[in-house]
This record gives C-alpha cells, sequence and structure tokens, in this order.
C-alpha cells in the first residue's frame, strides 16, 4: 500500500504522515513539499520537492499511490483534484471552507466516471464534527437542528502571540461572508450572533461566533429527507477576538492600498512581520499546550418524541508527538480515512463529505485509540 501527502512537512500534514506511519501494512509514505524541514526516521517516508501548482510533477508524484491526502492550503484543492483524477488516484482533504467545497462536489460525476473516490473536509472540523452530526442524526427519525459549537483555548507558557493551523484560512474565516442554513443558505457579518457558550473541561466558558464553515455546504443535503430545517456553526476563544481585530481595522484585506507612499497588501504584510518575529507558527522546542472541544447539538423527533442528541469530541495536545491539539485533531482524521480506503473498510466513487460515507463506529473507535474522546447524550424533552 502507498500513501501520498501533499504538504506532509506542514502543521497538519505532518501528522498524518506520523499517523500512518503507525501502520506497518503500508509499505512506501510519499511527502510532496516544497522544503524538507523534518526527518520522520522511517525508510518508508520519502521526500519529493514539489509545488503543486506543477501539473506534471504534481501528478507524476501521486501516480500509483493507493490514496492522496491533501494538506495544502484549501485554495489549491480543486487543482489538486482534478490531477489525482488524471493520476487515477483516490483523495482526501481536509476541508474547502464552504466555497471552495461547492466547487469539488462540482466534481463528483467525474470521480465516479473514474472508479475514484474523493472524501473532502476530512479533517477535525470539517471532518470529525460530520460524522458527530452522521450519528446523532441516527438516533432520530426527524431532525430540525444542527448546531455545531467549537471553543478552544492555549495554555501554553510563552508570551508571544503564534498559530498552530493556516494564518490564512483562519483570516478567512474572520473576513468572509458568515453562513448558515436556514431553509436555504443565508449569509450574515463574518463573526456575527455571538453567544456565550460554557465548554466546561479545560477551555470552559467563551464568546463564539458565526463565520463561514464547509459543514454548512453538506450537511443539509445529506440529511434533507429526515426534514433537516436549520445548520449553524458556531467558533470562538479568548485570542480570536484579537486577530478579529486585526481584521476589523483592516489587516485581513488582500487588495493593495497605499500607506506611506507604498502599495501594500494588509495581510500580506501582517504575515511577512510576524514571520519575522517567529510567530507564525508554534516556536521551536516548546511544546504547545492547548485544548479544543467541539459540541454538536441535534434536536428532533424519536417516536414522535422530541428528542436532542449531544456529541461532545475532545482534543488535547499530543506531547509525544510534540504538536498541538489544531495539528493533531486535522491530521489524524485524513489518516484513518486514508487507512481506512486502502484496507476496503471505504468504499464507494464519486465526491463525498464525511458524513455520507465513513462508518461512524470503527472511526469513533480509531479515533480513541489516539486519545480523541468523542462522548454521547441523547435525553427526551419531558414537557
Amino acid at each position: 500500500m502507498k500513501a501520498v501527502v501533499l504538504g506532509g512537512m506542514g502543521l497538519t500534514g505532518r501528522c498524518a504522515v506520523l499517523d500512518l506511519m503507525d501502520n506497518n501494512k503500508i509499505d512506501e509514505i510519499i511527502i510532496g513539499d516544497r522544503v524538507k524541514n523534518l526527518e520522520f526516521g522511517d525508510p518508508r517516508v520519502k521526500f519529493v520537492k514539489l509545488d503543486v501548482n506543477d501539473k506534471d510533477t504534481l501528478i507524476r508524484s501521486i501516480r500509483g499511490a493507493d490514496v492522496v491526502i491533501n494538506a495544502v492550503q484549501y485554495y489549491h484543492n480543486v487543482k489538486i483534484m482534478k490531477a489525482a483524477l488524471e493520476a487515477k488516484t483516490n483523495y482526501i482533504d481536509f476541508g474547502g471552507l464552504f466555497r471552495v467545497t461547492l466547487e469539488q462536489l462540482a466534481l463528483d460525476q467525474d470521480f465516479k466516471d473514474a472508479g475514484l473516490l474523493a472524501i473532502i473536509g476530512m479533517g477535525a472540523q470539517p471532518g470529525i464534527s460530520n460524522i458527530m452530526a452522521s450519528f446523532a442524526v441516527s438516533k432520530l427519525d426527524k431532525v430540525d437542528e444542527i448546531v455545531i459549537r467549537d471553543g478552544w483555548i492555549d495554555k501554553t507558557n510563552y508570551p508571544k502571540l503564534f498559530f498552530t493551523w493556516s494564518p490564512s484560512t483562519l483570516f478567512d474565516e474572520l473576513t468572509f461572508r458568515a453562513v448558515h442554513f436556514d431553509g436555504s443558505v443565508v449569509e450574515s457579518d463574518p463573526f456575527s450572533s455571538s453567544e456565550e457558550y460554557d465548554f466546561g473541561w479545560e477551555i470552559g466558558r467563551a464568546k463564539i461566533f458565526r463565520s463561514i464553515h464547509s459543514e454548512i455546504a453538506t450537511l443539509p443535503s445529506s440529511f434533507a429527507e429526515k426534514g433537516i430545517k436549520y445548520v449553524e456553526w458556531k467558533e470562538g476563544s479568548a485570542d480570536i477576538e484579537k486577530l478579529k481585530f486585526l481584521t476589523d481595522i483592516g489587516f485581513g484585506r488582500t487588495d493593495k492600498v497605499k500607506a506611506g507612499g507604498t502599495e501594500i497588501v494588509p495581510r500580506e504584510f501582517l504575515f511577512d512581520f510576524l514571520k519575522s518575529q517567529n510567530m507564525f507558527s508554534p516556536p521551536e522546542n516548546i511544546q504547545v499546550m492547548d485544548f479544543e472541544m467541539t459540541v454538536v447539538t441535534a434536536k428532533g423527533t424519536d417516536e414522535g418524541r422530541p428528542k436532542m442528541v449531544e456529541l461532545r469530541a475532545y482534543f488535547r495536545y499530543d506531547d509525544k508527538w510534540k504538536v498541538s491539539a489544531s495539528q493533531k485533531e486535522v491530521g489524524v482524521p485524513g489518516s484513518i480515512a486514508a487507512q481506512m480506503i486502502m484496507s476496503g473498510v471505504i468504499k464507494g466513487k464519486g465526491v463525498k463529505p464525511p458524513e455520507q460515507i465513513v462508518p461512524v463506529k470503527p472511526f469513533f473507535a480509531e479515533l480513541g485509540k489516539r486519545g480523541i474522546k468523542i462522548t454521547t447524550e441523547e435525553s427526551f424533552d419531558s414537557n
């Protein structure tokens, strides 16, 4: 068996590689990335210098693999999917932030015709969150609403700001129009409709906001037969309001503006400055100590009685791999799904979101083996 991880030297991609390495039935793990900055110490892991914009090298690098895991910036998802079609390789990625997800779903027939499977949004949120929603819906005859809430906290003893996942994606979430489903997709201001939510555990109370997210692109259609009427995603932490302030004063912009007689792109300027201050990624030799929780609440009816099903996923930093919760929770689900494809546990063709193709109980069991806990609670309305 052979797997390719594009962006395997990055924050989340390296976790997919580390997880694949634990499967001794995999013969070869190819990392395609622009720079080699890690040594994995496993002879099965091989590095190929690769820019995903180089179509010929991209196709050549993934041809012959059972599956390619795309861990690069989501802007490249459609391009890499088309390369996977030409290379005749199954495909997985970590999400398309709603807009790109819709473009990816349009390739469904192409993958069916090629006899290939693409699982899109197979990270944590989307990914684990979608499969949690699938479990919740299975416990209801009819579904009225699904609300996904995500909160996190960083308790690392380090004085400077740093990012544990893609700053570009995060700033897109802070600046793109938010979306939710209320009979149809509804847009609103980014990070509007705030609420205080008590996550408990290590996180406690956090102010969470509505933002753009990929679950809204697939859950309504996936559960349409059960009458789903409302789907919403909200996220937040104490630190995210600091980043929101930066976007509010213009540093999220991607167009050119004049400053001091010079044209700059505010977001590029900010990111370059953060890189120069070693604030763009986790500091070397520091164990990030972050915690995150995703809560999926589904409401509907079961045998005519109003019922609520709630699942909680607990994510903690990994001191064995020396990675953050944010890194591990995204990279590991993609690896699990890839291994399920290679072993024949997941079968199917076309472009599928996780809730339509990933078997819930085996997937949750695999998460548990990796220290990611899912709890469930069901309750009937007594009134």
